[in-house]
Parts: C-alpha cells; structure tokens; sequence
C-alpha cells in the first residue's frame, strides 16, 4: 500500500509541477502570435489548469496524508514535512484568490482584443499581475518539490 501510494504521489507531483512549468510556454508562445492565438493560450492554459493540474494539487494532498497515516502521523512534526504543508496552504490560498483571477482577467481582456478593441495598456497591467502571482505560486510548488525529495530534518 505504501508504496503505491508513493508512486501515485509521485506522479502527481511530476504531473502538476510539469504542466505548472509548461504554463509559460503556452502564453509565450501566445504573447509571441498574439490575436485569437494569445486568447487561444491563454484559454488552454485555464483548460489544463482546471482538469489536469488542479486535479493533480489535490491528489498531492490526499496521497501525501495517506503517505503519512500509513507510515507515522509523528512525521507531522517534522520540519520539513510541516513547511510544505503551510506552503501548500500558501500556494493554494494564493492561487484562488490572486493567480487565478489574474489569469481569468487577462484572459477575458486578450478575448476581447479579438473583437478589435485597444486593449494594450489595461491588457500588460493583467499580463503583469497574472505573471508575478503565477511566479510566486510556481515557486513555492518548487519549494515543496525539493522540500520532499531533501527533507533537511528527516528521512
């Protein structure tokens, strides 16, 4: 059991932090191509987000706290394990209330540039604050990766 657990959040992790990188190359790409592409990106990006990565976050704490009352609930106390779990809090706090409106309102502006409208100023203020929260949440979800492969204070 542990050790399908183990695996199951190993993918998981491998799964959301690798579609959670790849976010930056889709938009790029779109910034790149601008018009209905950027939109096009933009909208994929929300596509993967919703049905891949954010599936994927939430096994991450589910295998992980199985992980732990299958092994020892004493690993709770761990320093490592306890900074990722506040970190998770962190990320995934900040996720729904800053990068996910963020990207929703760039979104919404680039599909309306489609439509003809001058969008460029209002649009690089949402481009700026969807890139800086998608930055802070991307490295915190980093943080915890090498957090559970290095586990400063256990094994």
């Amino acid at each position: 059991m542990r050790t399908t657990l183990l695996v199951v959040h190993v993918l998981g992790a491998i799964v959301a932090l690798g579609f959670s990188l790849s976010y930056a190359l889709w938009i790029g790409r779109g910034e790149a191509a601008g018009g209905s592409e950027r939109a096009f990106a933009l909208q994929t990006v929300s596509w993967i987000d919703r049905r891949v990565t954010t599936p994927a976050f939430v096994l991450q704490l589910v295998t992980g706290m199985l992980l732990v009352a299958v092994t020892d609930w004493g690993r709770l106390r761990q320093t490592w394990l306890a900074v990722s779990l506040a970190l998770y809090v962190a990320l995934t706090a900040l996720a729904i209330t800053k990068f996910a409106p963020a990207h929703r309102a760039q979104t919404a502006i680039a599909l309306r540039a489609i439509g003809g409208d001058d969008i460029e100023p209002e649009y690089a203020h949402a481009r700026a604050a969807s890139r800086r929260w998608g930055v802070v949440v991307t490295t915190l979800t980093v943080v915890i990766a090498v957090l559970m492969v290095w586990k400063p204070d256990g094994s």
